[in-house]
């Protein structure tokens, strides 16, 4: 996609299509309304009086432009204001995807609102998202040339920077290979096959690192290792690491962990028979810090990042983990595993253990953790926690600095207890109520650095197909990673 911007009134804008929010606060016309309504003629009030596009029940509605220079206008249903990148984020990818099979390649975007940098570099982001196509990554007989047509020029109505343009489109493009990753098959992509995808980074100046089991084994890494053990594919950790990695020497260095199981069956603590086809998607996490690590090289190749997807497939083969089972971790706790199907934590607890002994002096893990973060949350808000605090307040920035929704939870040490084990260090599965917060605390024994632990059960992926994504991945806290490493660099760097 070209992305250009234009310092001229929307009104005077040349495009096939010209994107406009209307907002809650929109039930009287705004003066800024107003004013492009007056310049078309009347094409927004007509639209709304003849019932064309109302609030309600309309995301979006094409309609025509009147007397503006514009082909036609896209009405976008923006809700209430507030939440700038966020909602600029979503604002473009409704309007681009609302566009795809359609005979409109320039669509000129005005936010009206929160018109600042990290909003335009969110909005570019969205719009790029809004022309992702899942059906793409195996192609469809069905799908005919027009079916395959999007939004090839953006335009921005405002005064964005051309680095913040820059940016937002890395994060867009960066975003779909995420995405990619996510929706491809477990018979597709093993974790042998993860690390071929990710050693094409060396093209980006990156240097990958891909541990197999014997090289595993001889580091302690029994947690990693016992999740992997009844799957045909064996395991794989993979280490991507910038040129600013080796460059800060002794100073600050960051590392981002993503849960990468390319199935989850649960193991022998099987799950049901439904959903688990999505199951491929619990490798978001990994396919996330992958992208990033790529968008941030493009962007800024000298932060010193690395990024980190211990890579399973979780399976209920002959020699699978059982539950009672005692595994050693690489920071030499023993671990009982009481549930197999509590695998996630157990691959991010040797990773991130690695990843400090690497040098990293923050970590940030991003995963697909428990289905409860999807139930409290739902497919929008992303869950935190941090210690300390005041580490997860630069990933929340970043968060909304990228236009993502993330919500800081407490990190409860004190339901530690809940995870005692009459015959290890500890249990891998506590009790039920508060797993969300238990699952962290979990994690939480495992890394002795500023960390940061995401949840992405809920936001990683859709079930349904909703006005700015179709169904399957999101590409979830791509761009939040990409924003904290950016100012990492410049922070800490």
């Amino acid at each position: 996609m070209r992305v250009r911007a234009t310092a001229g009134p929307p009104a005077t804008v040349e495009a096939d299509v010209l994107a406009v929010p209307i907002y809650r606060e929109d039930a009287e016309m705004a003066a800024d309304l107003a004013e492009l309504d007056a310049a078309s003629g009347g094409a927004i009030g007509r639209a709304i009086s003849w019932g064309d596009y109302n609030p309600i029940d309309h995301a979006s509605a094409l309609v025509d432009a009147g007397a503006l220079p514009a082909g036609r206008l896209l009405l976008l249903n923006a809700g209430a204001r507030g939440r700038g990148a966020f909602r600029a984020r979503r604002l473009g990818a409704v309007a681009t995807r609302q566009l795809n099979g359609r005979g409109a390649s320039t669509l000129a975007l005005w936010l009206r609102d929160g018109e600042g940098d990290p909003a335009w570099a969110a909005a570019v982001a969205g719009a790029v998202a809004g022309t992702y196509r899942p059906t793409a990554v195996y192609g469809r007989v069905r799908d005919t040339d027009a079916m395959k047509r999007s939004v090839t020029e953006l335009v921005c109505v405002g005064r964005p920077s051309e680095s913040a343009l820059a940016r937002g489109l890395e994060i867009g493009e960066g975003s779909a290979l995420a995405r990619d990753l996510a929706n491809r098959s477990a018979n597709d992509l093993s974790p042998e096959r993860m690390a071929d995808a990710a050693r094409e980074l060396e093209a980006d100046g990156c240097t990958v690192e891909v541990l197999d089991p014997e090289q595993m084994e001889e580091l302690g890494m029994g947690l990693l290792l016992g999740v992997g053990q009844g799957a045909a594919h064996p395991p794989r950790l993979i280490a991507i690491k910038l040129p600013g990695w080796d460059a800060a020497g002794g100073g600050d260095r960051l590392a981002i962990v993503g849960k990468g199981v390319c199935f989850d069956s649960g193991g022998i603590s099987i799950k049901p028979a439904e959903g688990m086809g999505d199951m491929k998607h619990d490798k978001s996490g990994a396919a996330a810090v992958i992208a990033a690590a790529r968008t941030v090289a493009r962007l800024a190749p000298d932060t010193p990042l690395m990024a980190v997807a211990p890579m399973v497939e979780n399976m209920p083969g002959g020699n699978a983990q059982r539950p009672g089972d005692v595994v050693k971790a690489m920071n030499g706790m023993t671990v009982e595993v009481t549930n197999t199907d509590a695998e996630g934590r157990l691959i991010l607890a040797d990773a991130m253990t690695w990843a400090e002994r690497q040098g990293a002096t923050h970590v940030v893990d991003v995963a697909t953790l428990t289905g409860v973060q999807a139930m409290a949350f739902g497919e929008s808000i992303s869950a935190y926690f941090a210690r300390p605090r005041e580490w997860g307040e630069r990933v929340g920035a970043a968060a909304e600095a990228a236009g993502e929704w993330f919500w800081e939870m407490p990190l409860a040490v004190e339901y530690r207890a809940s995870y005692d084990s009459p015959h290890a260090d500890i249990v891998n599965s506590g009790t039920r109520e508060g797993s969300l917060v238990k699952s962290a605390v979990f994690l939480s024994e495992f890394v002795t650095v500023p960390w940061v632990h995401v949840d992405i059960a809920g936001t990683a992926m859709l079930g349904t197909e909703k006005p700015y994504a179709p169904r399957g991945a999101t590409g979830a806290a791509v761009g939040a990673l990409v924003e904290l490493a950016l100012g990492f660099g410049r922070a800490d760097g």
